[in-house]
């Protein structure tokens, strides 16, 4: 089903969507274009953001096929959204891999791949829109951390480092840029129904059980949707959000309130 295209809050404005082929990225690509905004999404995944096209009418949505792990290849694609539109409004740093490993099993190649894709590719993204923004002296940048960027976890340190940095970085880049009118923020998920998440539960002996086990412990009864997600970043880069700079918005279904591992 095609995502049919209205006026709205972000009616002429430019979107940068990292990560846009599928899951978070894919439903806050199509949400931006919902309201009017005219996407770019970034992956490496070519036909995923072909389908995340298809599901776009309106010719809102342009794929840009990008390695954000690579930062000349951020650049490259930072200039051609630049070339065709002259702008970028608001960008979201979505893109991101997860690392189930331990301390003892984790290799320096793995840690520099979580940390070239998930920390890196946000600084390469922000550094390359920043001149524009400033010029401009307008703008909104949105990072996808994560509550386990918040608490931690011992299955997968190397991801959970780069979301609190994800974190860190946003508050910092917020303070820089308050001066000229750019606001940074950003959304920390919790358990987030996504392809992603369903990889993860398909590795479990019983996946069926395993995602009734993880619903049960949701104080709302269920995970999250990729929607939800969305929801909360259209919301931080809007002007509905105009004097929101420096924070983070947990999107969990209150997990964090209660207890996570």
């Amino acid at each position: 089903m095609s995502t049919v295209i209205r006026s709205g809050r972000f009616e002429d404005k430019v979107v940068v969507v990292t990560g846009a082929a599928s899951g978070i990225g894919q439903a806050v690509a199509a949400a931006f274009a919902r309201e009017g905004g005219t996407v770019y999404g970034v992956d490496i995944d070519p036909v995923g953001l072909r389908e995340t096209g298809s599901a776009i009418s309106g010719g809102r949505f342009i794929g840009m096929d990008t390695d954000v792990s690579r930062f000349d290849d951020v650049c490259a694609c930072v200039e051609r959204v630049l070339a065709a539109s002259r702008r970028i409004d608001v960008l979201v740093n979505n893109a991101g891999i997860n690392m189930a490993k331990r301390i003892a099993e984790l290799s320096a190649a793995d840690w520099d791949k979580v940390f070239d894709t998930n920390l890196k590719s946000v600084y390469s993204f922000c550094k390359a829109v920043w001149p524009g923004l400033q010029a401009r002296k307008a703008g909104a940048i949105v990072n996808v951390s994560s509550v386990m960027g918040q608490v931690g976890g011992i299955s997968s340190p190397a991801y959970c480092s780069t979301k609190a940095g994800i974190i860190m970085l946003s508050r910092c880049l917020a303070k820089d840029g308050a001066q000229h009118g750019i606001r940074v923020n950003c959304v920390c998920p919790g358990y987030i129904d996504t392809p992603i998440m369903e990889r993860v539960l398909q590795t479990m002996p019983d996946p069926a059980r395993a995602r009734q086990d993880l619903i049960d412990r949701m104080p709302l009864g269920r995970m999250g949707s990729p929607r939800d997600v969305a929801a909360g970043i259209l919301f931080l880069a809007s002007d509905e959000a105009a004097y929101v700079s420096g924070t983070e918005l947990t999107i969990d279904g209150a997990i964090t309130a209660t207890q996570i591992d």
